[in-house]
């Protein structure tokens, strides 16, 4: 028994095997690893948000004030800067073919263009119609436009200028500061008109 027990004092301390790392501590690490990444992910959501607004910043419709450089779709769906028009005075003008209002002051801007176009006047046309084509080139064989249409099918153009109701009109110089705002439809082709664009093409 001595021997024994003294075989069994000397054998020192055992040990036992490593357990396997527990489920929760494997885990902990896994959400840590997702919670960085869709922190991150939503960090570069919101700065490319902000440079979307920063692009698409709302106009401020003061006399005085000046029109970003705005892009222009065309009916056939090319593009064109507003800074590239070399026009002296221009007028932008929200329509549909579903407005009475526009469609009924249509004919004055079409004579105002007719009377001013050879001096560096120009009418450019937004047409906010959801399917442009063929709406604004049947209106436009209708009554005679013959200034450019452009479109705005994704509101992008009628978010900046803070759209509520059209026809809006925004007359510009070549600048493009703003000379005048009309909210609603008015006759265009009159004798006060007319000295405003004599008086702006002057300058």
């Amino acid at each position: 028994m001595e021997e024994s027990d003294n075989l069994e004092s000397s054998s020192g301390p055992s040990y036992l095997p490593p357990e396997p790392p527990s489920r929760k501590k494997l885990i902990i690490p896994v959400i840590l690893i997702l919670g960085l990444v869709v922190g991150s992910l939503m960090a570069i959501k919101a700065s490319f948000q902000r440079d979307i607004r920063a692009t698409h910043e709302r106009i401020e419709l003061n006399e005085g004030s000046e029109i970003p450089n705005i892009e222009l779709t065309k009916l056939d769906e090319s593009k064109i800067r507003l800074g590239d028009l070399a026009h002296k005075v221009m007028v932008i003008n929200f329509w549909a073919t579903w407005c009475e209002a526009c469609m009924e002051e249509m004919p004055s801007l079409v004579q105002l263009r007719e009377k001013y176009v050879s001096r560096g006047f120009e009418i450019l046309g937004v047409n906010v119609d959801e399917n442009p084509i063929p709406l604004a080139e049947n209106t436009a064989k209708k009554l005679g436009i013959t200034f450019p249409i452009f479109t705005d099918k994704n509101g992008s153009l009628g978010n900046q200028f803070d759209l509520n109701a059209i026809p809006l009109t925004v007359i510009i110089n070549k600048n493009r500061k703003i000379l005048m705002v009309e909210a609603g439809g008015r006759e265009w082709n009159t004798e006060d008109i007319h000295q405003l664009i004599e008086k702006w093409l002057a300058e």
